[in-house]
């Protein structure tokens, strides 16, 4: 009898440990032009409640012990989501690398409206740059800035210093007037894709929101694509050429990674009489990842513009000289030369800690501007 109930008590343990088994999905997001490793990448069984991101090497790795089929789904923001069907047995299963796909119609669609040198360089009273803290997916507000940016259309017709915005989570409103320089960025458009914006008084991940809400311009190479852009434009604007280069490394040997940016934008004169035209932007970070948690970057900006700026003009005037008539400008010496010059170079560098867990996130900054 005490036999039978030992061989009873046996059986039940091992069918007991065999219950309590569990066995792993696992494997390695990349891009699928670049074949770099992707971090942060959100991953999950559909309809279960555990979910991971990769680290700097891109692995993942879901423990489970429900046997049964799911669908496994791979999401990054610029990307378009990865649904794989898995059958998890009592094995482990290994996916390899897999390799998501650029969305593209994203790409079109973000950050296309920017600010105009217009509202960047005219008086003060047009500095509001409204346009581009409007460039969100929200319908309403991308129409508006689109639309109405010449108009000074203004959203519950509050000024821009009641919207903030940061750079690495750290503030970048002027402390004389409130309102971002965005000049002190201009040109670099590669390197300020990444931006997370908050209407009005909703919840933020870097600070207690505003009436116009926020915009955190999350400057990390490892939250940007890997690779080398180039791209050059012709406009018969505010200036007549433009120039812009970028290279990403990536997270490399899952230690560091850095980027390095440059842009380039010119006019001997504008589409106005008399407005030239004279920016350059450069730009370089770097970031050291300690571990999977922890990592530290370096940022320094440099952006100068130089402009001839224009007056706004009566409806007789309009009609005797046109739209492109300039009060400011005239011919000294067989040269055009403008009156009213406005010249903006203010470097910016940033020293930022960053880390994440899955229950606490920590990020502490560093700006000096000069």
């Amino acid at each position: 009898m005490v036999k039978h109930t030992l061989f009873l008590l046996l059986f039940f343990v091992i069918i007991g440990l065999r219950a309590q088994n569990t066995f792993s999905v696992q494997g390695v997001v990349k891009d699928n032009e670049s074949k770099m490793v992707l971090t942060n990448v959100s991953v999950f069984l559909e309809g279960e409640d555990t979910m991971m991101v990769t680290n700097v090497s891109g692995k993942f790795s879901l423990s489970f012990s429900n046997k049964g089929e799911y669908i496994l789904q791979i999401s990054l923001g610029e990307y378009t989501i990865k649904r794989i069907p898995v059958i998890l047995e009592d094995k482990n299963i290994d996916l390899g690398d897999i390799f998501l796909i650029r969305d593209i119609t994203l790409e079109k669609s973000i950050n296309l409206i920017t600010i105009t040198d217009d509202e960047l360089l005219d008086e003060e009273v047009n500095s509001n740059a409204l346009a581009l803290l409007q460039s969100t997916k929200d319908v309403f507000l991308n129409r508006a800035a689109f639309d109405f940016g010449q108009a000074f259309f203004r959203v519950r017709g509050y000024d821009s210093q009641y919207g903030e915005v940061y750079l690495n989570s750290l503030p970048m409103n002027k402390l004389y007037d409130g309102r971002p320089q965005w000049n002190n960025w201009g040109g670099l458009n590669d390197v300020i894709r990444n931006q997370q914006y908050s209407n009005g008084l909703t919840t933020s991940e870097v600070t207690f929101g505003g009436i116009l809400g926020n915009t955190n311009i999350d400057l990390r190479p490892s939250k940007l694509r890997a690779g080398t852009r180039l791209s050059s434009s012709i406009s018969n604007r505010t200036y007549s050429g433009r120039l812009m280069a970028t290279y990403n490394s990536g997270v490399e040997k899952e230690k560091f990674a850095y980027i390095i940016s440059g842009s380039r934008r010119w006019a001997k004169q504008g589409y106005i009489n008399g407005t030239l035209y004279d920016s350059y932007s450069l730009y370089g970070t770097m970031e050291y990842f300690l571990n999977d948690k922890n990592s530290f970057s370096a940022t320094a900006i440099v952006a100068s513009n130089r402009r001839g700026r224009s007056s706004a003009i009566t409806e007789e005037v309009f009609k005797l000289k046109g739209n492109k008539y300039n009060p400011y400008w005239g011919n000294q010496d067989g040269k055009i030369r403008n009156s009213r010059e406005r010249h903006i170079r203010e470097p910016l560098f940033l020293l930022n800690y960053h880390h994440e867990s899955e229950k606490f996130r920590l990020n502490a900054g560093l700006a000096y501007q000069t």
